[in-house]
């Protein structure tokens, strides 16, 4: 039997809505992603879910404490394997500071995503190997496999999930739309197989 993966971003930020990059910098939610939380978790009822897994990251944990509740209380785990990318020096700047400061860098960003390293931070293999450990060694592994876990995290992960499950390259990673007020399914197969399940509206 197959498990049920949704994976959600965590609700908006304050850096969200001014076009930082936040990567490991731990903002909390603001009050648009406090509701947009409480409308996750009022659109999940019905997913019958058992588990509720989260990144370490405030705002993820904040989504995911309110997604618990609404479900009724039920267990929620921190992995530190849902983390966002690292940014490095980039984190707390909008995209025309980081013009400024690195623009054949930025460039590369967009063009080639897999090639570059974020000053002080981190490259998309490494998140990959983040999300490919959590695949292969979820936390549900000890129990009995559940129908259905909601895992709150980032951007980062949810697009390196995306393209586990459709075979693609880290050449791909910006073309992985993440749709507002939507969720991403997948169904998770033993030892780690990912296959999309499509979206879930959350509002």
């Amino acid at each position: 039997m197959s498990t049920r993966l949704i994976l959600i971003r965590h609700g908006l930020t304050a850096w969200n809505l001014a076009g930082r990059y936040q990567g490991r910098t731990n903002t909390p939610l603001c009050p648009a992603g406090l509701a947009e939380a409480h409308g996750a978790g009022a659109a999940l009822r019905d997913a019958r879910a058992s588990l509720v897994l989260t990144s370490p990251l405030r705002r993820a944990r904040a989504t995911a404490e309110v997604i618990r509740r609404c479900l009724g209380s039920i267990p929620c785990r921190v992995d530190e394997r849902l983390v966002e990318l690292g940014f490095g020096e980039w984190e707390g700047l909008t995209q025309a500071e980081v013009r400024q400061r690195w623009p054949a860098l930025l460039r590369e960003w967009k063009r080639a995503p897999q090639s570059i390293r974020f000053p002080g931070g981190e490259g998309l293999a490494d998140g990959l190997r983040r999300v490919q450990d959590f695949l292969r060694s979820p936390p549900w592994e000890a129990f009995a496999q559940p129908r259905c876990v909601i895992a709150v995290t980032h951007t980062g992960p949810i697009r390196l999930a995306s393209l586990c499950s459709d075979g693609r390259p880290l050449a791909d990673y910006r073309q992985v739309a993440l749709q507002a007020g939507a969720a991403h399914q997948f169904d998770w197969d033993p030892p780690g197989h990912l296959r999309p399940a499509g979206l879930l509206p959350l509002t």
